[in-house]
């Protein structure tokens, strides 16, 4: 009987297709910059779509070994939407990702190659080698199953939102020297070699291609930056608010004028004003996960931001201060020294940048109140949407002193969770104004007055539930206040005068 099932099984047939399909479509991403090395002279606009094919290749690799990384140390948590996995593998396997490469960087740059290519051949048959009957079931598509379950409306502002971040693209200056474009985005010299050896090694393939090379980290810093920036504000506002509004949040903030603003004049901006955010969304990820080796995510965010300015070190002793006293108080004393030694590499990380950079850091209470009151101002005036945030922190406020009134009978949101978030804002808000400049300008306060602009259209939504069609005209005017003042005409015409004709060879500076 055993051998008749046996015969009857065709787990082998099936296990050969996925490798092979596996193998095949792995390679074909992989293998794209050998065919860049021998088309300088196809269109720039192509050139530039087959490095976002490598990125998204790049940011697959990291998901997945950020996967592996919870298999192996046997972490599992609880999520509040499918984008929270999808945001902390991805951020997980890149940090992983990051130390590897730096031990790499330190050979010779013939072995350091090498080694590039060894390593993610390996990982390519790794990961295409059906070991287990189960993971021919298992595809990272799977993991943006929210998405399956969007109504005629929400694809229509997801489609939009991704039409317009692709002609939110600010003009890229294109150095002839990779040391220029460093120099370009961090003037003051805050980031840690970390960051840039990581750079290194990721875009291996197309050094030999200054203008290729040059690109690949521009497009880095604003697909990558802005897209784990949008996805990670998806996350955080799932915690809150339906899924619609969520969607209509990140498309606020994409379709806001002050989004291109804010990098044509600075372009790293994606990765240094977008931390407090990640940071925020962190906190209330791990608070939720239910797993004490959460610690070891938690960690790594610390180092993280510590990698791009070592005075971001503060946020180190403010999360294990902020987790140790309030966001576990309801978890045992052993739950919260189990979770404070899953820290330790993150410490030991942020300590080591931190100490290596100490001489040159201005230690230097300052005030930066004028910052934060023209930034909130300024993104108040460009942005109608914005507008209705003054409400939501007041109708915030209500609700979590009287929360028991009449007038919440048929509205609720987390209020735990918007406990944390409150005590994550003030903190770093205040950091923002005496320590730390960057988390009170840019894209740090954008998203956060987006948040509050939505809780009243959500206490809208929860108190006329069973008013589809009212919901629907709400939805479609906001959506229409978003268009109105995109300014989508000036962003295409940006990218069109980079990518559709010769004139982006004006902005190559040779040095």
């Amino acid at each position: 009987m055993g051998n008749s099932l046996a015969k009857r099984s065709d787990i082998t047939k099936r296990k050969y297709k996925f490798f092979i399909n596996r193998i095949v479509i792995y390679f074909t991403f992989f293998l794209l910059p050998v065919f860049l090395y021998r088309s300088q002279d196809i269109n720039f606009f192509f050139q530039s779509l087959m490095l976002l094919v490598y990125l998204t290749f790049m940011v697959g690799q990291w998901y997945l070994l950020g996967k592996e990384v919870d298999h192996r140390l046997k972490i599992y948590y609880r999520v509040n939407s499918s984008m929270d996995r999808t945001v902390y593998r991805v951020f997980t396997g890149s940090m992983v990702m990051l130390l590897f490469f730096n031990v790499v960087h330190l050979f010779p740059a013939a072995i350091s190659e090498s080694i590039f290519w060894v390593f993610f051949t390996c990982l390519g048959f790794f990961y295409s080698w059906p070991t287990r009957g189960k993971i021919i079931e298992d595809s990272m598509t799977n993991q943006f199953g929210e998405m399956k379950f969007l109504d005629s409306f929400e694809k229509t502002v997801f489609v939009l939102t991704l039409i317009t971040l692709f002609f939110s693209l600010p003009e890229l200056p294109l150095f002839e020297n990779i040391d220029a474009l460093k120099l370009y985005l961090d003037p003051n010299e805050r980031v840690s070699e970390m960051i840039w050896s990581f750079m290194t090694v990721v875009y291996t393939p197309f050094q030999k291609y200054p203008r290729l090379y040059n690109l690949s980290w521009s497009f880095h810093f604003y697909f990558f930056g802005m897209g784990f920036f949008l996805t990670a504000f998806y996350g955080l506002l799932r915690h809150f608010v339906s899924r619609r509004l969520s969607i209509l949040g990140v498309f606020a903030i994409v379709s806001s004028w002050s989004f291109s603003k804010i990098l044509g004049s600075d372009l790293f901006s994606s990765q240094s004003t977008t931390l407090l955010l990640f940071w925020v969304w962190a906190v209330l990820w791990t608070s939720r996960s239910g797993t004490y080796r959460s610690g070891f995510f938690m960690g790594l965010v610390c180092a993280y931001m510590t990698f791009f300015d070592p005075k971001n070190i503060v946020f180190l002793p403010v999360s294990m201060l902020g987790f140790y006293a309030l966001f576990l108080k309801e978890q045992t004393l052993w739950f919260k020294q189990q979770w404070v030694k899953y820290t330790a590499l993150g410490v030991l990380l942020s300590l080591s940048v931190f100490i290596l950079n100490f001489g040159g850091l201005d230690l230097s209470l300052n005030s930066f109140g004028s910052v934060f009151i023209h930034q909130v101002s300024d993104l108040l005036y460009r942005k109608a949407f914005y507008a209705i945030a003054p409400l939501g922190m007041i109708l915030c406020a209500i609700y979590l002193v009287k929360r028991g009134s009449h007038l919440f009978t048929e509205v609720s949101f987390n209020s735990e969770k918007l406990k944390e978030l409150l005590v994550c804002l003030f903190s770093a808000i205040l950091i923002g104004i005496f320590w730390q400049k960057s988390f009170v300008e840019g894209f740090s306060m954008m998203w956060v007055l987006a948040f509050f602009a939505l809780l009243p259209l959500e206490w809208i939504f929860q108190s006329i539930s069973r008013l589809r069609s009212k919901r629907n005209i709400i939805y479609t005017l906001y959506i229409l206040v978003c268009l109105l003042d995109s300014h989508l005409e000036n962003r295409i015409r940006i990218v069109g005068k980079m990518f559709l004709s010769e004139e982006h060879l004006k902005y190559i500076i040779q040095l």
